[in-house]
């Protein structure tokens, strides 16, 4: 029975072992409204004014020229966020593209489909047709037109392959913005624009974000701290770290932080010139993703939450030899199951840790008594945001 698999929602599969495990905390109501939540975007797409190049007023009057409906958060002045519409219907074509999960659910939110995310134009189809795109399990995201003929999108490695005309969720092409181009803000949830709050960095300190891809919570270091921060950012990924460089060059913040690739699992042995020295740490590591939104389908194991659990703590141990006495380490994650999340606090508070209680508007509590008024949670269907997890240590002096 272990093996066997339940489908929450449409598209939502968990083996029967998690979901169990699940209900210690969640009806199977609950669970239902949260993986449905999961299957849509959040009814606010938000994003990150970067204050080094633009105040959100500007911004926000910038884009309301071009008479893009843009709003400010109610309590984050540099976030913004833009009114996401739908579901909206999708008329047939006669002629279907398949993208790959990630593409189609960018397009499902009004994206175009980029040439990479293509994984199979059908017979036939030639530039300026028709098309419906479809996500692998056969879902239809958008109504679209081809921009390249079938046989060229073979032969091409970038470009735009079907440009949307209707899709599942709208909102505006956030990417294709200038103000995207010239680094006026970057996108980013809600919860986790709390997190460099949370961090609360200030000039002069020292700071290491161990697992600074795609470079979101970076540059919002940075930010806070006008760029006056020392800020060590690792990844163990030189693909990644190669993108995160090339983003943080279009927002202007090159040469304010340190950047290498390193798996920080090791970071004690690599760098022990930073052990007993850093004042903040950030660990926002691999985890489950339970939380990513819009997720059109997904195949989840106990397993694989265990094991995510243990890897995360890795970085925990680290931190704790990193931190100077006094120290702070943020947690965060982007999933759900207490034991990549709650669990993994009581284990830092093993090494030595103390949980710091932190209050964020809106946010709920924890899922665990112990942790219902120190950590941070937001869930999908009650905040309507990503399901996320955040939570504040101290080393002790």
């Amino acid at each position: 029975m272990g093996g066997r698999e339940i489908e929450v929602v449409r598209g939502h599969r968990i083996d029967y072992q998690l979901y169990k495990y699940l209900l210690q905390y969640f009806s199977e109501g609950e669970l239902e409204s949260l993986f449905n939540a999961v299957r849509r975007p959040p009814g606010r797409y938000y994003v990150r004014t970067n204050t080094l190049r633009i105040n959100p007023g500007d911004l926000i009057n910038r884009l309301r020229e071009r008479n893009i409906d843009v709003y400010p958060d109610e309590h984050l002045n540099e976030a913004l966020w833009f009114p996401v519409k739908g579901p909206n219907r999708i008329p047939s074509a006669r002629k279907i593209v398949i993208a790959d999960k990630r593409a189609a659910e960018s397009v499902y939110m009004g994206a175009n489909l980029y040439v990479p995310g293509v994984v199979k134009f059908e017979d036939g189809v030639k530039r300026g047709d028709e098309v419906n795109v479809l996500a692998p399990n056969g879902e239809v995201v958008a109504l679209g037109i081809a921009e390249v003929d079938g046989d060229e999108v073979r032969r091409v490695s970038n470009g735009v392959a079907v440009r949307t005309l209707i899709s599942t969720y709208s909102l505006p092409k956030v990417r294709e913005m200038p103000e995207y181009e010239l680094g006026l803000f970057y996108d980013q949830s809600l919860p986790a624009q709390w997190v460099a709050h949370v961090l609360d960095p200030r000039p002069g300190e020292v700071v290491v974000d161990m697992n600074a891809a795609p470079g979101g919570k970076l540059s919002h270091v940075i930010q806070l701290t006008t760029g006056k921060a020392v800020i060590y950012a690792f990844d163990r990924s030189p693909g990644k770290v190669r993108e995160m460089d090339a983003i943080l060059g279009r927002l202007g913040m090159a040469g304010l932080y340190r950047t290498e690739v390193r798996d920080t699992r090791y970071l004690d042995i690599d760098k022990p010139e930073l052990v007993g020295l850093v004042d903040k740490v950030l660990i926002d590591p691999p985890c489950t993703d339970m939380g990513v939104r819009p997720r059109l389908f997904d195949v989840k194991t106990m397993d694989l939450v265990k094991s995510m659990s243990e890897y995360q703590r890795q970085f925990i141990r680290v931190a704790w030899k990193l931190l100077k006495p006094g120290g702070v380490l943020v947690y965060s994650t982007c999933t759900i199951p207490p034991l990549e999340n709650e669990d993994n606090m009581a284990y830092a508070e093993s090494l030595g840790f103390r949980v710091v209680d932190i209050s964020i508007p809106n946010a709920s509590g924890g899922l665990v008594d112990r942790y219902r008024d120190s950590v941070a949670r937001f869930y999908p269907h009650i905040q309507d945001t990503p399901g996320f997890f955040i939570a504040k240590l101290t080393k002790p002096m």
